[in-house]
């Protein structure tokens, strides 16, 4: 193979003649396969796509002195053509209006495949992230729909990103891009405007959404006003009427169709003309279903959506915006309201259904004492004393939730094998003996001063050994997740001194009060179990 003589003479600096010379023949010899790996190893999409040209920017003095020597690479070049696009961003990137870049095409041996050359005309250094132009191009073998979804679909699961895109009426091809180990453009044949919204969004995307995040309030509250209203289950049966939905629930049948309509739109109801039926996730706001999450929806649209009104004063003052609403701490409020505490323990165990897998995820002993600390209703409690008959438990808590505990203790079958010990566990002692104990969702409620005290309450019950099992939403310390960070604002809301914290703070408050953290096993909606032993 020859070379692309020398940098002087093309007008080219000798890193980009050898990146030329490189790119010629990896055009010229790589199958499908071996590029689609360049882009994303171990992807399995060469019988859908054919490799048909590579692309680098390259500076030179003008677009005729690289067209030159193009030929001696055995390349056979076209006319240079205008670029607008790859103009546009370097327009941006340099900060200059005035640049003239250019597109050289030219066909590489005697296939179908193409070296694509964008040269920054002009007298120019290295342009910084002129790497970023690069691509490998690829066109997709089918024009089936379906096909067409399953490769963009399979490209995406597998780790590329959207890089932009666009439709070229003169060459009637959807182009889309994508960043991976390195950037990838995919061409399809024809117009492909849903394909094209799933990549690229609507021109107005960021505008939509942040309104989508603005008006999440309304959501929030239409949510809770029909599980108020019980619109669910009146639909339980079957599909049902505004006309019926409206007298059922004492409600103004245009208002409420504009409420259900617009859930509908959110995907908890279905609709056909003035017909109405409950969808997968419209069945959770059913008050008679394992996991209903209907109180839960009626507290956080109730009482939490009021306390979130306040959420400046509390980012101003540091004083829980619960406090600020209601005028008592939480838990005080609800010692002293009978029906709220109600609603706020129905909806706590209606978020708690995924802890009657917790008992799977732990190295429980065949026999001895389980003491859930602060355990509230004792859900989790019974879930620990079904999975293992030879264990006996202690709930330990507030007077005020022992009658509803010794209910749901019953309805499991084990309220005999339970001993109830109503206590403070800031000011009494924990019951000592345990051979585990539990501590579900407790230390996210206060800040690291309280729960040193919790904790070394708990220890001084606790043998050298004794498992610790903590059931928390950790957050993730190498990258942002919705639903700690959500439950971090949420708790600095709507308690004193709650908060969310990471493995590694939970690993440091263990530590500093007579706990070694051992692991931590995931559980659904980020939860997880973290396992530590006293020392």
């Amino acid at each position: 193979m020859s070379t692309l003589g020398t940098g002087a003479r093309f007008g080219l600096g000798e890193q980009d003649v050898r990146r030329i010379a490189d790119t010629v023949e990896f055009v010229r010899a790589t199958p499908t396969g071996d590029a689609l790996d360049a882009v994303l190893p171990g992807t399995d999409l060469a019988r859908h796509l054919d490799f048909v040209h590579s692309a680098l920017l390259v500076t030179a003095p003008s677009a005729d002195d690289v067209v030159a020597g193009l030929v001696e690479l055995g390349v056979t070049p076209r006319e240079p053509t205008p670029s607008v696009v790859v103009r546009d961003r370097l327009a941006r990137r340099l900060g200059r209006a005035d640049l003239d870049v250019r597109i050289v095409r030219g066909e590489v041996g005697t296939g179908s495949r193409e070296l694509e050359l964008f040269v920054l005309c002009g007298d120019f250094p290295a342009v910084p992230g002129g790497e970023d132009e690069s691509h490998l191009a690829f066109r997709a073998l089918s024009d089936d729909d379906v096909v067409l979804r399953g490769v963009y679909e399979s490209l995406v699961d597998a780790g590329l990103v959207a890089d932009g895109g666009g439709y070229n009426k003169h060459e009637d091809v959807t182009v889309l891009y994508f960043r991976g180990e390195r950037r990838m453009e995919l061409t399809v044949p024809g117009q492909r405007e849903s394909l094209l919204l799933r990549h690229v969004g609507r021109p107005d995307q960021a505008k939509r959404d942040m309104l989508h995040l603005m008006s999440g309030a309304w959501r929030t509250r239409s949510l809770a006003v029909a599980a108020e209203l019980g619109v669910a289950d009146l639909m339980a049966d079957g599909a049902r009427t505004t006309a019926e939905l409206a007298a059922g629930t004492g409600s103004v049948p245009d208002n409420l169709h504009r409420v259900l309509r617009y859930l509908a739109a959110l995907g908890v109801f279905g609709v056909d003309g003035d017909s109405w039926t409950l969808t997968p996730l419209g069945e959770l706001l059913r008050s008679d279903v394992d996991g209903s999450q209907r109180d839960l929806a009626r507290l956080y649209g109730g009482m939490f959506y009021r306390s979130f009104g306040a959420l400046e004063h509390t980012v101003r003052t540091g004083e829980s915006a619960f406090t600020h609403v209601f005028g008592a701490d939480p838990f005080d409020h609800f010692a002293a309201n009978p029906a709220d505490a109600r609603l706020f323990e129905s909806a706590m165990a209606s978020a708690t259904a995924f802890l009657k897998i917790v008992p799977a995820a732990l190295d429980l002993p065949a026999e001895g004492l389980v003491v859930d600390v602060a355990g509230g209703d004792g859900h989790l409690l019974g879930f620990v004393l079904q999975a293992v008959p030879g264990l006996h438990g202690v709930l330990f808590d507030r007077p005020h939730v022992m009658e509803s505990a010794r209910a749901v203790l019953t309805g499991y079958g084990c309220a005999e094998r339970v001993g109830f010990a109503s206590g403070d566990f800031f000011a009494d002692p924990v019951p000592s003996g345990g051979a585990v104990y539990l501590l579900s969702r407790i230390l996210h409620d206060w800040d690291d001063e309280r729960c040193a005290v919790i904790l070394a309450n708990v220890r001084a019950a606790a043998e050298p050994g004794t498992p610790l099992v903590i059931i928390e939403r950790p957050i993730p310390e190498s990258h942002l997740e919705m639903l700690p960070l959500a439950w971090d604002v949420h708790m600095m809301v709507n308690n004193v001194h709650g908060r969310e914290r990471t493995l590694g703070e939970y690993r440091e408050l263990l530590c500093a009060n007579g706990f070694e953290l051992v692991e931590s096993r995931p559980l659904p909606l980020d939860m997880a179990v973290l396992v530590a032993r006293a020392i």
